[in-house]
Order: C-alpha cells, then sequence, then structure tokens
C-alpha cells in the first residue's frame, strides 16, 4: 500500500477527507485493482464495515454504499470506491463469510481467544521460526514476571495468549517488526501480530514506518493504529487512557459498552480517557510525554567465552575503573600545539596499564568542546614513544598498531546514554541476526571512532574516522582537522592535542550542549620498539554496568559517559 492511499484512505474512512481527497481516492481506485483491495482491507481493520455484516448474509455492494458515499464519477466511467464494493461482492461465500465473521466476532475484542488458556513464553532464546511464535522478548528492565513459570528474559520466543508482569518493564518486538513496551504490574493477551488485549496496566506500541492496522483492545476501548506511536493505560474502574505519540489513532467505544460504537480519531499530541460509562468522545486528559516509558536500556550484551589465561583476558578487553569523563567549556579555543598548559588539572582521567603508580605505561586524557570544535587532548607514558610506521595513505584501518590514542564517542543528543548499536561482528561471532531496527541503529552516522597517531616516517599527525558501527571504511586526515603530536623531555612519554569540528562528527547542525550526557570511550595503544607491533593497551572511560568481556569497536552501549559542563 502507498503512503498516498494509505493517507487518503484513512483520512476518508475516519470523516475528515476533504471533497478534492475524496475525489483523488475515488481516482486512485478507479485505476488500480489492487488500491481496490488494499482500500478494502483497511476498511474491514477500521471497523467501518461492522454495523453492516449479519451472520449468514454475505456482504454486497450495496452494503458499502450505506456507510462510503463516493463522488460522482464522470461520465461513462465506474466510481473507484464503488468498484471496491463490487469487488468485494465478487469474493466466493466462504470469504465472504469470513469478513462477516472478523468484522462482528473480531470487534468483539476476540472474547474467544481471550478465554482459553495459553502458554504466554517457550523457553527457548531462537529466531523466529516456528508459526505460533508471534515474537521475542527484546529487552528486559527490573522485570519480575507475575508466573515463575515464565521467567520472560531476553530471548525468549513469545506465543499467542496472556502475557503478564507485576513488576518493571518489558519490551517485545512482534514478527513484524512491531515493538510493544510493557510496564508492569500489567498483563496483555496477544492475539496475533495485528491485534492484542490489554487486560489492565500499560502498554506502548510503536508500529514501524509505513506500516499501519494494529489493534490494541481494553474492556471498554479499541485503538486502531494509523501508523503511529501510542499509548494505552487501563485499571479500575475499566478506565483507558489513550496517548498518542506520533500519527494518530480511532479509538472506538466497545460493543455493549456505554461509549457506543463510534469512532474517534486522536492525533500527536493529544490524550483522552475512555469511561464504560461516558460517551464515545471521551474526555480530554493532560499529554505527558513522560507518561509511558516508550524505550528500555538497551539489552545486555552478551560476553566472549571465558578466557582460560587471565592476563590474556586482561590484554584483551582492560580493567576500566572510570566511568565518566567531564567535557570542559573552552572560553578561549587551546593552541594545538602539544603543550598542555592550558588544560585544567583537576578534569580529565587518569590511569596506568597494570594499575600500579610506578609505571611506564600509563595516560592521561582530557576533553573540551565550543560551538564549533572538539577538542582531545592526552599525556602517554610509553618507553618507546613516536614510532608508529602505519601508512595514513595506505593503512588508515590499522592506525592503531603502531601506538595511538582512540576516542570512540556519540553525538546523538536523542540518544543519550548508553549509546545504541552494535557492529556486524557483535552479532556474527554470538551467532544472533540483527534485525532491520539493529542495522539502522549500527548506521548512525553520529558515532565516530577516532584513531589519532603519529607517523613516524613523515612526522605528521594523523587521524582516522569510523563513522557508525561499520569499521571498514574510515576516512583519514580529513579537511578542517588540526592535530599535534610532541615528544617528552624524558623521551619516555609524548603529549596530544586535536580540535575536530563537529561537521566531522554527525553534529554540525546541532552540537553537544551544557548538561548533555553523552558516550565517550578511550583506549591507549602501545607497540614495540620498531612501531610496528601492537604489544598492549589500556581501556578507560567505560559503561561499568555492561560485562566487560565485550571490545568496544563492536558494540557502543559499553562507552562511557560525556559530562558537559
Amino acid at each position: 500500500m502507498t503512503d498516498d492511499l494509505r493517507d487518503l484512505a484513512e483520512a476518508y474512512l475516519t470523516g475528515t477527507a476533504s471533497p478534492r481527497e475524496a475525489a483523488a481516492l475515488d481516482e486512485l481506485l478507479t485505476a488500480d485493482l489492487g488500491a481496490q483491495r488494499d482500500f478494502l482491507r483497511l476498511a474491514l481493520l477500521h471497523g467501518q464495515l461492522s454495523q453492516l455484516s449479519m451472520p449468514g448474509r454475505p456482504l454486497e455492494a450495496e452494503d458499502f454504499g450505506a456507510v462510503i458515499q463516493p463522488q460522482r464519477a464522470a461520465a461513462g466511467s465506474v466510481s473507484g470506491i464503488r468498484a471496491a464494493a463490487w469487488w468485494v461482492a465478487a469474493v466466493t461465500s466462504i470469504m465472504a463469510a469470513s469478513l462477516a465473521i472478523f468484522v462482528v466476532g473480531g470487534f468483539l475484542a476476540g472474547s474467544t481467544s481471550r478465554n482459553q488458556p495459553s502458554a504466554a513464553v517457550e523457553r527457548q532464546p531462537a529466531r523466529i521460526t516456528d508459526t505460533d511464535v508471534l515474537g521475542l522478548v527484546k529487552q528486559s528492565a527490573y522485570t519480575v514476571a507475575a508466573n515463575p513459570t515464565q521467567p520472560l528474559r531476553v530471548g525468549d520466543r513469545v506465543t499467542a495468549g496472556r502475557l503478564a508482569i507485576s513488576h518493571g518493564a518489558l519490551e517485545i518486538e512482534l514478527a513484524n517488526r512491531i515493538v510493544i513496551v510493557l510496564q508492569g504490574p500489567a498483563e496483555i493477551e496477544l492475539v496475533d501480530t495485528l491485534q492484542g488485549y490489554l487486560h489492565h496496566g500499560s502498554a506502548l506500541v510503536r508500529v514501524p514506518k509505513g506500516m499501519s492496522g494494529y489493534r490494541l483492545d481494553t474492556a471498554t476501548t479499541e485503538v486502531l493504529d494509523l501508523g503511529t506511536e501510542f499509548a494505552v493505560r487501563t485499571g479500575p474502574g475499566l478506565v483507558t487512557d489513550v496517548q498518542v505519540y506520533d500519527g494518530a489513532v480511532v479509538t472506538t467505544g466497545r460493543v455493549g459498552s456505554a461509549t457506543g460504537n463510534f469512532p474517534r480519531r486522536l492525533v500527536a499530541g493529544e490524550a483522552r480517557r475512555f469511561r464504560a460509562d461516558s460517551g464515545h468522545e471521551g474526555e480530554p486528559i493532560p499529554y505527558s510525554e513522560s507518561r509511558f516509558i516508550r524505550r528500555l536500556p538497551s539489552e545486555p550484551g552478551i560476553a566472549y567465552p571465558k578466557f582460560h589465561d587471565r592476563d590474556e583476558a586482561t590484554r584483551r578487553f582492560g580493567r576500566p575503573q572510570i566511568e565518566a569523563i567531564r567535557v570542559s567549556r573552552a572560553d578561549q579555543p587551546p593552541a594545538i600545539d602539544g603543550f598542555l598548559d592550558e588544560w585544567p588539572a583537576t578534569a580529565g582521567f587518569r590511569a596506568t596499564l597494570r594499575g600500579t603508580p610506578r609505571e611506564d605505561e600509563w595516560a592521561e586524557g582530557w576533553m573540551a568542546y565550543d560551538d564549533r570544535y572538539l577538542y582531545l587532548a592526552a599525556r602517554v607514558g610509553d618507553p618507546a614513544p613516536l614510532r608508529s610506521h602505519v601508512d595514513p595513505e595506505v593503512d588508515p584501518g590499522y592506525g592503531w598498531q603502531g601506538g595511538s590514542v582512540q576516542v570512540r564517542l556519540s553525538t546523538d543528543r536523542a540518544m543519550g546514554w548508553p549509546a545504541d548499536g552494535n557492529a556486524a561482528a557483535y552479532y556474527q561471532i554470538r551467532r544472533l541476526e540483527p534485525t532491520d531496527e539493529d542495522r539502522r541503529k549500527a548506521a548512525n552516522p553520529r558515532l565516530s571512532h577516532l584513531t589519532m597517531w603519529h607517523h613516524a616516517p613523515s612526522g605528521r599527525a594523523c587521524l582516522a574516522v569510523n563513522k557508525g558501527m561499520d569499521i571498514n571504511t574510515c576516512f583519514v586526515n580529513v579537511e578542517g582537522v588540526e592535530g599535534r603530536f610532541r615528544l617528552g623531555d624524558d623521551g619516555r612519554h609524548y603529549t596530544l592535542e586535536y580540535a575536530i569540528p563537529w561537521k566531522v562528527l554527525g553534529a554540525g547542525l546541532d552540537p553537544p550542549r551544557s548538561g548533555d550526557r553523552l558516550a565517550a570511550h578511550w583506549q591507549v595503544h602501545w607497540a614495540d620498539p620498531t612501531g610496528q607491533i601492537w604489544r598492549d593497551q589500556l581501556v578507560e572511560i567505560r559503561n561499568l554496568h555492561e560485562l566487560w568481556r565485550i571490545v568496544s569497536f563492536e558494540r557502543a552501549a559499553v562507552w562511557g559517559r560525556t559530562e558537559y559542563e
């Protein structure tokens, strides 16, 4: 179904179409039989035909005229909307009877299925393959299942039937990529991938762009999605609250309730309360962005298998101790000369490779910003400093190997912290299959990996930038970046300074601001005296709530926190 057809049909079926929109719909349906079928399917979902169907009687074309009043067609032509009605009349009697059952019985909110006990979760973490599996538990936050035999862990498969939690929140992704966020205490019954029934509690439904038709019912109200994000809460006294975050929904009083069977359209920014004894209009209530949980934190990462050699595990993953770093506001841009006198001694971080204060491998790091640039500075203890032979023109993706400083960071202010996005390798190594949404997150251009090193043969300060979680494509020595390395007087340490325009980091029009809490991560690499063989690393500014056996270039959620002053 095209966007134009969906928009015109939704306006027509909810009574909001202008004469021009009705004429455009009529023309579209006249020219395209497939559009007629899509239109009728949407009409059935909207429940506009429910009052016309009677058990044992097939639907007739004239029935549609009682609800759908088409615009007058040009002489010698047949109205597209009327043609859509005739298409239904031509369907076999079996199909017609099925449609009648769907329209009448379906809008009784699937009472038959709700009276049948069913197991909500099958305890086999796996891909969605079985026909009776509706989706997967994607994320969980402090969830306590109401049924101890259904623990509802991340990765569990969800089947049709009742699902209840007494505490916490749960995110379910259905096979059609519709997401339901359930906030406890709550109980929902999943009928299929396009219908659910909320017995009590709160549920948010997020439908992918380009889709529509998910229906969430309560005891008093039916809520039909028109391509949107909406939330429903139902509780004592058969009260149902509906709030729309994006797009629109159609709410309809359930058969047998005092609200009647009249649809009402709600759009983004609206919220209404429906009672069993109130009119079908309901009553407006204040809209609040934070009333419902819209997204849960990223699901816990899956660590690599345990290493028998603990020293090897430490070399691979580090032993970070620091979770956050301050990002100072630069009243005056620092001179990018390798002298760090302008940097505040109290900000930043200091760490040593093995955790002992007198060792030779150590690092200090600072971050600052203004409206145009991110500024980075570091002082690194290195027995063989600034000897890298990694050529930026030939091997920019290997700049870390010869001794370097890497900073990974997010400038996505809407995402906040923790960051969200996994590289393809994260899924491949763990034999998981990323969803389309996972791939979209991984391509976020506001996630950046910065590798800074000194190319000894040319004396150049180099910078390689990888965007998103794709570490296979990088940009080197981008225009506008300024960097400088300087050898320490003792010959056993070096300093660096960089000024990086926000536009290089995907934030030229919306750079971080005071008060932002975003993501960043530091890694310092040491090489052998030839500057060609990597030998060790220091890992800091890391999310200490994530499992430690996860490498940072695979998973953005492990990055630590930046606090912009």
